[in-house]
Parts: C-alpha cells; sequence; structure tokens
C-alpha cells in the first residue's frame, strides 16, 4: 500500500526532460497557479535519455493490474553495468532539485519562550514578488552573486571535500530603503529556500539561541536584520559570544545547505572578528541611489528610458545630493499618472536633501571638532569634511549658484506642482 518513490523519482524526472515538449504524445496539466501548465508524458510513449554518452528509453506501460503501471528502462548491454547505479543517483539529485523548485517558500518567525506550543517558530506563506532580475543593482555584481548562489547549490560534494559544512554566509550593508530586505526575498525565491527571521529580542539567552537553530530545517534562509544595532545594545539577552557561536560554532554545522544573511546601516566600529571570512563569507554593500539606479527605476516605476528631465536629476546627483531607491520609489509611484510630476519631485526632493546636508555640516562646524549634530547624531562630520577638503561655505554658494541657474531655465521647477499629499508620501519614507 505504500507508495513506490523510485517510481515517483524517475515519473518526476522524465517529465522534466525537454524532449517531452517535442513528443508527439503528451498530457497538459494546469497546477495550482493559474499562469502555470505541465506537461506530462502519456502512456505508451518512449522516452529517450542521454548519459555519459549512452542512450537510454524509458516506457510507461501497464501492468496485469491495469490500476498499476511501470516504467521500463532499457539499456545496451555494454552501458548497462557502467552507467545504470550513476544514472539512477543522477535521477535521485535532480529529482531533488526539481521538487526544490516546486516548493513553496515559507516565512519562519521566533516567538518568546513562554508562547512556546509546539515549537518556537511560527510560519506563513512567503509570497513576496521581488526576484534578482526585478532587483535594481549593478548589473555586474548581480550577475556575480547569481553565478555564486548557482555554485553554492551545485556544491555539496565539494564542500565535503574539504571538510566543510555546506553553508554560505552574506552580509548586506547600506543605508535604510536602500534594498537590503527586498533582496533577502530574491535570494530566498532564487533558491526556493524558507526563511527563517530570528527575532534576537525574543531570545532568553545564549542557550536559547542554539535551541532556536537546531529547530530549522535544511535548504533555509536564516536571517538577523540590523546586527549593528543589536551589537550596540545592551538590552538584549544574547552576548556577542552567543551571536558568534551561531554564526560559525559548533551548533550551526547541525545542518547543511544552509545560507546565513545578517543585514547592517553600516560596518564601521564593528568588530573584525564578527566580520572575518568563515562568519561571513560575502560583503555586498547597497548604496544610496545613483543616477544609473534612477534611470532603471525610472524605466520600470514610470516606463521611461528618457525625458528632457533626466539632465537635471543627473546634475543634483552630481552635486552630491543623495536618495534612498525606496524614496524615489514611492515619489514614483504616487506619482505614477504624470511621469513629468514625478520627476520633477524627485528633483525637488533631491535638492531639498542637498540643502539639509549642508546645513547639518555647518551645524556641526559651530559645535566644534568631533561635535554632534542634532538631527543626525553623527559625530565629527564636520571634520570628516574639512579633511576631505570640502568646505561647507563653499558647497552653500556652489548649491546657491546651481539654483540660480535651474531659476532662469524654461524648464525650472514650478514647486506648486508638489502638492501636500506628495510631500506627506516623501516625508513618510524617511528613515524607512
Amino acid at each position: 500500500m505504500q507508495e513506490n518513490q523510485l517510481y515517483r523519482k524517475v515519473y518526476a524526472y522524465l517529465n522534466s526532460l525537454p524532449c517531452i515538449e517535442d513528443s508527439d504524445f503528451a498530457n497538459l496539466f494546469s497546477t495550482s497557479k493559474s499562469t502555470e501548465i505541465n506537461l506530462i508524458l502519456d502512456e505508451n510513449q518512449t522516452v529517450v535519455d542521454k548519459f555519459l554518452g549512452a542512450r537510454v528509453e524509458w516506457k510507461i506501460e501497464n501492468c496485469e493490474n491495469e490500476s498499476v503501471k511501470s516504467l521500463i528502462l532499457k539499456i545496451r548491454k555494454n552501458d548497462k553495468r557502467r552507467i545504470l547505479v550513476p544514472y539512477l543517483q543522477h535521477i535521485h539529485q535532480m529529482f531533488d532539485e526539481i521538487e526544490q523548485k516546486r516548493k513553496e517558500v515559507r516565512l519562519f518567525v521566533n516567538v518568546e519562550n513562554e508562547l512556546q506550543r509546539n515549537g518556537r517558530w511560527r510560519s506563513t506563506s512567503f509570497t513576496h514578488p521581488a526576484t534578482l532580475e526585478t532587483i535594481v543593482m549593478d548589473a555586474d555584481l548581480k550577475a556575480k552573486i547569481k553565478s555564486d548562489l548557482e555554485n553554492f547549490l551545485k556544491s555539496k560534494q565539494y564542500y565535503h571535500r574539504l571538510g566543510r559544512v555546506w553553508k554560505r554566509s552574506f552580509l548586506l550593508y547600506g543605508s535604510a530603503g536602500t534594498g537590503k530586505s527586498t533582496f533577502v526575498a530574491a535570494m530566498a525565491k532564487f533558491l526556493s529556500y524558507d526563511i527563517y527571521e530570528i527575532d534576537l529580542h525574543k531570545i532568553a539567552n545564549d542557550s536559547d539561541l542554539k535551541y532556536l537553530l537546531l529547530q530549522t530545517t535544511n535548504k533555509s534562509l536564516l536571517v538577523i536584520e540590523d546586527l549593528d544595532r543589536y551589537l550596540r545594545e545592551k538590552s538584549t539577552a544574547v552576548s556577542v559570544s552567543g551571536i558568534l557561536n551561531f554564526m560559525d560554532g559548533i551548533f550551526s554545522c547541525c545542518g547543511e545547505e544552509r545560507v546565513m544573511v545578517f543585514t547592517m546601516n553600516s560596518k564601521e566600529n564593528i568588530d573584525a572578528n564578527i566580520l572575518r571570512p568563515g562568519r561571513i563569507d560575502v560583503h555586498i554593500n547597497f548604496p544610496l541611489c545613483d543616477f544609473t539606479a534612477f534611470k532603471s527605476l525610472a524605466n520600470s516605476h514610470l516606463g521611461l528610458k528618457e525625458h528632457k528631465l533626466f539632465s537635471q536629476v543627473e546634475e543634483q546627483f552630481q552635486t552630491g545630493a543623495s536618495l534612498s531607491q525606496a524614496e524615489i520609489c514611492e515619489i514614483m509611484i504616487s506619482n505614477r499618472s504624470s511621469p513629468s510630476r514625478a520627476l520633477k519631485t524627485v528633483i525637488t526632493a533631491l535638492q531639498g536633501n542637498l540643502v539639509s546636508r549642508v546645513g547639518r555640516r555647518l551645524n556641526g562646524s559651530r559645535s566644534g571638532s568631533g561635535g554632534v549634530t542634532e538631527e543626525s547624531g553623527e559625530p565629527g562630520l564636520f571634520v570628516k569634511d574639512v579633511q576631505n577638503g570640502i568646505h561647507p561655505m563653499k558647497e552653500i554658494k556652489n548649491l546657491y549658484g546651481l539654483l540660480r541657474a535651474k531659476s532662469s531655465r524654461k524648464a525650472s521647477i514650478d514647486l506648486s506642482d508638489v502638492d501636500l499629499n506628495e510631500r506627506g508620501s516623501l516625508n513618510s519614507t524617511n528613515g524607512s
């Protein structure tokens, strides 16, 4: 009464072969996804496959009991001893990959210890639409990351030959709103791995963190966001030593085919022991939006590949103005019915950002070297700028000249185009 697992794996493997699409007989089946249709091989159909230079044939046949079907494999006698076992192992491996792609990705979150019922993890379907293709990122960097993930998926034997646990760790760092969390979602969709997002505030102590780690599964993405904030806080019950052991201790080896992802706003003032190879394998910087990224966002959000206002946007970026991708995306979404208005609003926001930055530097200069600005709370901004040869008064003059030149142009920005709702939507993304 049990299902023949070998039959199930071979059947799934055969239906994944490209030759099914060229077959004279195949059945069409829809799936739970409305846009997905599967091709399934028909009875009495012969499927030809090749492995290690040998030709093999598969055919479905009915047994004496018509409700039971058999898969018949034909191999030349001279090839049988050489390829039979490796071929079946190949099918087994390909079946695992097929199942992983079909798998529904789920998001797991940990609950506090006192709420524990039937384990510490709660899950829900993860339906985030982000993919590596939709991520706005330097094309070469994206290609390298994709290649790295593809190589990881195929590297079980390689890791074992080295005597290493089959896992990989990534650090995503950059300002808020630059796309780190969206990139995590895209990684999970690309790998078809479940996400385990770990909230260190809901963990009682280091031992509790180890217990949580043991309850995660293989083929999963373990995520700790804002790790730099946790390391600065004194209230968290998990020690730095506990976090280090989570990253590469003995308990982190109790499972394989895992990807660990940590996010930070900045790597500054982070202990080098945390960032060393072995604990962090790949460092990926997520900068604020530049003009190249802006053009990609304008194309995807507004359908614009070129526009007469692009030159003004580029000038703003060249003066040092900057916004996060989230802020620019929100402006474009709010004004998607009028691309010109969206671009004007972006220009206004970039100008406001530049004025704000210069003002913060001036405040820092009044407070003296090493002073803390009131808005940012970051020490030594003015000192760092002077050391880099940038003087705030010079920036003010440059900015004033730029604004005067822009006001004389026919394509000058009319602030009346920006209504209160647009300003409000922009402000709501600040610091998000």
